[in-house]
């Protein structure tokens, strides 16, 4: 069994996008794979249990046996951050060590780390702890925001030496594709480390639900139940005159409006071009005529109580941080590694 762990020093570069990818990858040649996170940030409550949110969604997706306090042997919780401050003994590197253990008979197991290397440092279940614990292997995923996300590569290779693998850089803007391609690759090759995969930035991974949205704004929903989980790739703030808001709409595809539910003519325009949703702000009344043509063409109208300032922040928060929970996801994530990462060189390199 090869433990391969998927590490980076900021948090939403992609770690599980390219780690359920990879799985999946793997799997379609004929290897056994596993999966462990060994530290949970999302909790989500199973019976008596709490695991990770994004864990149990991969456990389901590959389709793995092993049970999830397996798979999600620890979660960071209210909870456990008190009992951790109250001197409890929370076992927690014991834990994350049997996961290892009890998938030893995988071809490959995939750890996705945590925000940084050294978060889970105090627990004892670091990324480069755990990865000298278990005799794993090294792939560090950055995204690319300017030439500076080189340092964190160089440094993560610095710092696990000879289980350093190579990289992946993600969500590169088209703007710096060929910048990254023609002049920071050679130059990180030429300093002795190979760049796996490259990948573009892509919108449909960093959308969110129409669902997730709802739920971001405390928000009730009007109609259109069955459209919840429509992909949303774009926010527009619904605060300017008709005309004006139709020329801006219209420049903007798959997009969740946010106004004011008194803003009866933006409303109504907004649905004349590609739009996922309606977020009403500020009471709970809608116009009959908007919820009319709402339903008419399959767009669901969520209302909030909150000001627009407030539901803005909320939803911002969400958007573009590709949080792998849905299926359609997973499957672009497989087609993107499959096609755009070098699993023949990541194969040779760990035999």
């Amino acid at each position: 069994m090869i433990p391969i762990f998927i590490i980076s020093n900021r948090a939403f570069t992609g770690k599980n996008f390219f780690a359920l990818g990879l799985a999946l990858t793997l799997k379609e040649r004929g290897f056994k794979v596993g999966y462990i996170r060994p530290l949970g940030r999302i909790p989500l409550k199973k019976g008596d249990e709490v695991f990770d949110e994004e864990a149990v969604f991969i456990k389901e997706l590959l389709g793995l046996e092993e049970p999830l306090n397996v798979i999600s042997p620890f979660v960071f919780t209210y909870e456990t951050q008190y009992r951790l401050f109250e001197g409890s003994d929370l076992k927690v590197k014991e834990k994350v060590l049997n996961s290892f253990s009890k998938q030893s008979t995988k071809d490959f197991v995939i750890v996705v780390g945590s925000n940084n290397i050294f978060e889970g440092f105090t627990l004892g279940i670091d990324a480069i702890g755990l990865l000298n614990e278990t005799n794993g292997k090294v792939i560090a995923i950055q995204h690319w925001d300017s030439d500076l996300a080189m340092d964190d590569i160089f440094g993560i290779r610095q710092l696990v030496g000879d289980r350093f693998i190579g990289a992946v850089i993600n969500k590169i803007v088209p703007e710096q594709f060929h910048h990254v391609k023609e002049k920071v690759i050679p130059f990180i090759e030429g300093k002795g480390i190979k760049i796996l995969g490259v990948f573009k930035k892509d919108k449909f991974l960093e959308a969110v639900t129409v669902r997730r949205l709802m739920e971001a704004v405390n928000g009730g929903l009007v109609c259109c139940e069955d459209k919840l989980d429509e992909f949303v790739e774009n926010l527009s703030i619904g605060a300017m005159d008709p005309e004006t808001a139709l020329s801006y709409f219209l420049r903007t595809p798959n997009k969740a409006v946010i106004t004011g539910i008194h803003r009866t003519d933006i409303q109504i325009v907004a649905m004349e071009t590609s739009t996922k949703c309606l977020i009403l702000t500020g009471g709970m009344h809608v116009n009959e005529t908007v919820s009319g043509i709402a339903k008419a063409k399959g767009i669901p109208i969520v209302v909030t109580p909150m000001d627009t300032f407030a539901a803005v922040d909320r939803m911002e928060k969400l958007m573009g941080k590709a949080v792998i929970r849905e299926k359609d996801k997973a499957i672009k994530a497989k087609e993107v590694v499959s096609s755009e990462f070098d699993i023949e060189e990541f194969l040779r390199k760990i035999r």
